[in-house]
């Protein structure tokens, strides 16, 4: 497959800096064969790995004394810097743990190419909720108008303008997920995903694997130290630290928290529930 058809989008930021040589590690270890043009997504900081070629997109560069931008905004100006129509979606904590099926992937991309009416073909079990209706197609699923999570931010493939269009510059990607679900309830454009019967099944290893996510709040997740081990991959996790899970009270405080910031979040979360 021409390699201008799509690409690999890595939506990072810069304080995410220590995640990328383990990410470029572990991709180009899984991939198979040729890797497509590679878009980091970072703010000011260009991605010099030796492991891997990345366009550092610098979403906010000679811009960062005068404003720090939001999650969506360096998102929406990362996009507009992809040349191909369709884009693999990663981020730079999915840390892959086996071969990736690109051959199956690109067959996905063709499928999108010929069929304009598919804006998302989700490559994961995690994501959307359902509920699923079959396809024609025993290895797709068709995401519902009214599933939960119907927009994800995990693993998937995306034509780039529809993305776009859900993006609000305002929200982080929490926000993103549970209001742009709302707003793709609304428009009924076509959203698919891998069976999730057939992904990851005895006789279907995983399409792309990993343990969503490598990073929660900042902090690494406990399993991580035994997957960079068995990859020869060494950090300091003392500077991050990690992860322990905040009670259900916390949570919802957490939740209510980033709501009263701005009180037209707050509204919209009301209105989307």
């Amino acid at each position: 497959m021409s390699k201008l058809k799509y690409s690999i989008f890595v939506n990072s930021s810069d304080g995410f800096i220590d995640c990328w040589p383990p990410f470029f590690i572990l991709l180009k270890k899984y991939w198979p064969h040729n890797i497509p043009t590679i878009y980091l997504n970072t703010e000011n900081i260009i991605c010099n790995d030796p492991n891997i070629k990345t366009i550092s997109t610098q979403v906010n560069i000679g811009n960062a004394k005068i404003k720090r931008l939001s999650w969506s905004e360096c998102f929406i100006r990362g996009l507009n810097k992809v040349h191909t129509p369709i884009i693999l979606y990663l981020q730079e904590d999915y840390f892959i743990e086996s071969t990736i099926n690109v051959d199956l992937i690109e067959s996905l991309v063709e499928k999108m190419l010929n069929d304009y009416s598919i804006k998302h073909i989700g490559l994961t079990n995690y994501g959307s909720c359902g509920p699923f209706t079959n396809t024609d197609d025993n290895m797709l699923w068709k995401i519902s108008d009214n599933s939960k999570y119907r927009i994800s931010c995990q693993a998937g493939l995306w034509r780039k303008d529809a993305l776009i269009n859900y993006l609000i510059p305002d929200e982080n990607a929490w926000m993103f997920e549970i209001f742009g679900t709302k707003r793709a309830s609304r428009k009924k454009e076509l959203f698919l995903t891998v069976s999730r019967e057939i992904n990851g099944s005895s006789n279907f290893p995983s399409i792309i694997k990993y343990t969503p996510t490598g990073i929660v709040k900042g902090r690494w997740q406990v399993f991580i130290p035994k997957l960079f081990n068995e990859h020869g991959i060494n950090l300091n996790y003392g500077i991050r630290g990690f992860y322990e899970e905040p009670t259900f009270i916390f949570r919802k405080f957490g939740v209510f928290k980033k709501l009263i910031v701005k009180p037209s979040l707050l509204i919209r979360y009301i209105f989307s529930s």
